[in-house]
Parts: structure tokens; C-alpha cells; sequence
């Protein structure tokens, strides 16, 4: 099936409500090229914006559609039925905005990490000479490029998402420390990607390539609710560089 089609565009445009021009979004739309699950828009295009990404989502609904209905699912079904009148999506509807998101601030979706503008990381200079490491514990939910299947640290008890630097001459507002794991995670990962790719952000962000992550028993749906169902099943990784190349460091990181 293709992808763009005449039935496609006028199924676009019939929900379209973006404040330019439909001819424009969607020529916009168009330009915008495949990327990998686990980037973001921003890197790959400047077009982006709220109207581009209302489209994005209603193509992927018009598929969703397509989709539901090859697996004989009624959509007349009111559980799963589009009512606009009502302000009601439907199903296909609601899946697309799970994977796109509602607007380029909505950090809530599962995969809202590839649409959404990057956070701002405050910095400040380190004028107290700080050299102990900074630590925060962080929640973390991502999902895995195999399955589109979440994975978390919500669903253990002893799950957690560790980040902890060392400062040279940078010092990081530490609550933005949960907003760029956030942005970073909601997209499709492999979990040991994903730790060093946070690594990376954090290590770009201060300035010093002695950071830490480590990602603990973390429980992947896709092997806990489908698969072999492992009920206790859980991953762990961590990455780390610098200072924390030093195992008494990391251990007492890992000890706070």
C-alpha cells in the first residue's frame, strides 16, 4: 500500500485544523525525511513544526485504520470508534497520538522523545570547585525498537535509572537531569543504546567525560507480557568514563 495517496490526503484534510494552510503543512510534511527510531526530528530536519506534526499523526492514524481493519477489528465498535462531533479519536487515533504526540511540548507520550523540541539544560559555572560526584536517581520509560513495547523503571520495586557527574567547569541544573533522560528515552531503544546514549547527552551537557549511568533492573514488557512471560525478568546496564573508570567511585555512586 502506499504510503501518500489521494485517499490519504483527503482523509488529512478533512481533520486537518492547523492554523496555516493545509496545502502548505503538507507540503512541509512531505520533506520531511525517515529517521531512526531512536533520533529526533530536530536532527534531521528545520520544517517541523505543530501543523507538520498534526499531519504526521493523522497519516499514521489513516494507516492505523488500515491496519485495525486488516485484523478484522470493527471499528463501528463504540470502544474503539472515531466520533469527531464528540471530540472522540478513536482507537487508531489515540495509538498514532501514543507514538506522535499532541503538540511539541507533550513529554507524556511513549514515543513523544522523537517529536518534541530538545529541553534546555541549565549550566552554571562551577565556581565552588565542586569534584565530588553529582548523583540523581530519575524515573525512566522507553520502549524497545523491536516491539514498540515499553520498558521501565514503574514496574519493579528495585528498578531505578541512576546519572551522576563529576564536574570540571560546568555545574547542571539537576532537575533537568529527569528532563533529558525523558526526551531521550520515550523513543525505540535497545536498552544498552540507551544508556549510552544518555552518557552522552549528560557528558556533552557538563562538559566532562566523567558521568555515570546505570540503568537496574529494569523490566522490558515485550519478555515480561508476551514471549517467555518472565514474571521476574529484569536488565541491567550501566556506562560510564572519566573518573568513574575508578570501580571505589562507581561504588559509591551505586551506594547513595
Amino acid at each position: 500500500m502506499e504510503i501518500i495517496n489521494d485517499d490519504i490526503k483527503l482523509f488529512v484534510e478533512n481533520r486537518y485544523k492547523g492554523s496555516i494552510p493545509f496545502e502548505e503543512a503538507w507540503k512541509l510534511y512531505l520533506e520531511i525525511p525517515e529517521f531512526r527510531l531512536n533520533q529526533n526530528v530536530f536532527e534531521v530536519t528545520e520544517v517541523y513544526n505543530q501543523e507538520v506534526q498534526l499531519i504526521v499523526r493523522l497519516v499514521t492514524q489513516y494507516h492505523l485504520t488500515a491496519a485495525f481493519k486488516a485484523m478484522k477489528i470493527d471499528l463501528k465498535d463504540a470502544n474503539t470508534t472515531e466520533e469527531l462531533s464528540e471530540g472522540n479519536i478513536g482507537t487508531p487515533g489515540r495509538v498514532a497520538k501514543m507514538w506522535v504526540g499532541s503538540s511539541l511540548s507533550d513529554d507524556a507520550e511513549l514515543l513523544s522523545g522523537r517529536w518534541t523540541k530538545p529541553p534546555r539544560i541549565a549550566s552554571f559555572p562551577n565556581t565552588h570547585k565542586q569534584k565530588l560526584p553529582i548523583t540523581k536517581r530519575v524515573d525512566l520509560v522507553a520502549v524497545c525498537s523491536h516491539h514498540i513495547a515499553p520498558f521501565s523503571s514503574f514496574f519493579r520495586d528495585d528498578a531505578y535509572a541512576i546519572v551522576s557527574y563529576i564536574p570540571d567547569k560546568k555545574v547542571l541544573g539537576i532537575s533537568k537531569l529527569q528532563r533529558v533522560v525523558d526526551w531521550i528515552a520515550r523513543r525505540g531503544w535497545l536498552q544498552e543504546e540507551l544508556t549510552q546514549e544518555i552518557f552522552k547527552a549528560v557528558s556533552e551537557a557538563a562538559e566532562t567525560e566523567s558521568v555515570y549511568v546505570k540503568l537496574a533492573n529494569i523490566s522490558h514488557t515485550c519478555e515480561s507480557l508476551r514471549g517467555s512471560q518472565a514474571k521476574d525478568g529484569s536488565f541491567t546496564t550501566e556506562y560510564y568514563g572519566g573518573e568513574f573508570n575508578d570501580p571505589d567511585i562507581r561504588r559509591e555512586v551505586r551506594d547513595t
